[in-house]
């Protein structure tokens, strides 16, 4: 039987809570197998815990699509939103950080959708580590360009610029039939 990525989804989808042990590992294998895929055991070398896993053929991040996966090593995403204002009354600016982090030493997750280049959905579980739930997110895999957007309300200029910073490991797989 051929892998289908989405039987795979649909299995992912339908948990919630924690499924089985609640380790990444978990809901992505059982998810891939279920559909038809080649379990990550002996497709990863020197098979345990603290390796990152192969979960089939490996793809470049542009060539993602729905059912593949992705595993990560010490990644993080950083997106920087920084507010200037200016008006009569004089300048400042307000700057935020939210950072998403994945993968100490390494984390699974199985694409939903590509939202966009490098920017997609997907399905986990074990974020934060040892409580998190099956829940989906959206992620970047690689920093998308800076956007600014200038806005005026009479003498009131705003400026908002948005900027991305991706940094660790992020490896991606199409999953093969077993």
């Amino acid at each position: 039987m051929p892998y289908t990525a989405a039987t795979a989804l649909a299995f992912a989808q339908r948990q919630s809570g924690r499924y089985g042990d609640g380790e990444c590992w978990t809901l992505v294998e059982a998810s891939i197998v279920g559909a038809g895929g080649k379990s990550s055991i002996p497709q990863t070398p020197n098979f345990g815990p603290n390796v990152s896993y192969v979960w089939g053929s490996a793809i470049n991040v542009t060539a993602l699509q729905a059912g593949d996966v992705v595993q990560y090593q010490n990644y993080a995403w950083t997106q920087t939103t920084r507010v200037d204002t200016t008006s009569p009354a004089g300048s400042g600016f307000t700057e935020n950080d939210r950072t998403e982090g994945r993968g100490l030493p390494h984390h699974s997750g199985l694409v939903i959708r590509v939202i966009s280049s490098g920017m997609v959905e997907v399905i986990e579980q074990n974020i934060p580590p040892r409580t998190g739930p099956v829940q989906t997110i959206r992620l970047a895999l690689t920093a998308p360009a800076t956007t600014t957007v200038s806005t005026q309300s009479g003498s009131t200029v705003t400026v908002t610029t948005i900027s991305h910073s991706v940094s660790g490991v992020v490896r991606c797989y199409r999953p093969v039939a077993a």
